[in-house]
């Protein structure tokens, strides 16, 4: 791929740059060409509250998690807060406001990755994110109330009898 003969040259930190970039906009094509074939891309999380949440791999994986994610967000904007780079491993702490897509409420999301590069491609991303707010915002989990208990989970006469 003509991309590689570009990156090549570049320092992890601006590899990171690059990829952070084409994920904020979507771009799975640069994005893909950045990690291995067998990078392993594990969104910490529990995928019923957080259909993000769990474990892709290789290019597909990656092609994928990028797919649902924009299809469920919008990205209004993105902003890598603090890159850290040691040899073959990277922090990568960063912050993005989103728009839900399904009910347009806007959640203002920070994540940290861990990064392994093996070869000068990303080998494996461990995505780290607030996910109780992810599920809140999504509609997938709901606040308690005050005393604990949910309505609609109360059978009609406890509820009769609550009032």
């Amino acid at each position: 791929m003509a991309l590689h003969l570009v990156t090549e040259e570049l320092s992890l930190e601006h590899k990171l740059k690059v990829a952070y970039a084409a994920w904020g906009r979507g771009d799975a094509s640069i994005l893909s060409s950045l990690v291995a074939d067998d990078c392993e891309l594990m969104l910490m999380g529990n995928p019923a509250l957080n259909p993000h949440s769990g474990l892709r791999v290789g290019h597909a994986g990656i092609r994928d998690a990028l797919e649902l994610f924009h299809s469920v967000f919008e990205v209004r904007d993105f902003l890598i807060e603090k890159m850290i780079v040691k040899d073959d491993d990277a922090v990568v702490h960063w912050h993005s406001s989103l728009v839900f897509r399904a009910n347009g409420r806007v959640i203002d999301s920070e994540r940290c990755d861990l990064i392994t590069f093996r070869d000068g491609l990303a080998r494996s991303i461990k995505g780290f994110y607030d996910t109780a707010t992810m599920a809140l915002v999504s509609g997938r989990a709901q606040v308690a109330p005050p005393d604990g208990v949910f309505d609609d989970a109360v059978p009609p006469k406890a509820q009769a009898s609550r009032t």
